[in-house]
């Protein structure tokens, strides 16, 4: 082995150990937003629904509250839109759920919300400072 190779060798294993310790960073930050965000999914997927025309029934599941939950771990993790958007989604789901047993709400009205929260849900982005190496400010 000669000096150039052996040189060569010494300089480029600190950055490949420094470029993947800061890739796996960047995986695991992504992993847990997109772990919460699937279960946020799921929450809203689990909500059952049925009625008619004339009344509707709403069986709440008993995770619903984890939203708020799932909200504080992303303000935790520095994605605070997508906090802001779940924790939002929470407020406007208890709201359309009380209108339907009180009957001020139709059956059409919160199947098409029912399915723009899971939409909204999806689109979800993580904060762009995800990938930062240093973490949130």
């Amino acid at each position: 082995m000669t000096k150039d190779s052996l040189f060569a060798l010494l300089l480029s294993l600190p950055i490949g150990i420094v470029s993947g310790l800061y890739s796996s960073l960047v995986v695991t930050k992504y992993a847990r937003f997109s772990e919460l965000r699937r279960e946020a999914l799921r929450i809203i997927r689990s909500i059952d629904y049925i009625g008619d025309e004339t009344h509707m029934t709403i069986r709440e599941p008993r995770s619903l509250s984890s939203l708020a939950l799932i909200a504080s771990d992303l303000y935790g993790l520095g994605h605070r839109p997508a906090g802001d958007k779940v924790k939002s989604l929470y407020d406007i789901i208890l709201g359309a759920n009380r209108s339907v047993v009180s009957g001020a709400m139709v059956t059409h009205t919160y199947m098409a919300q029912h399915a723009d929260w899971q939409r909204q849900v999806r689109e979800i982005g993580p904060n762009k400072r995800i990938y930062l190496p240093w973490g949130w400010p």
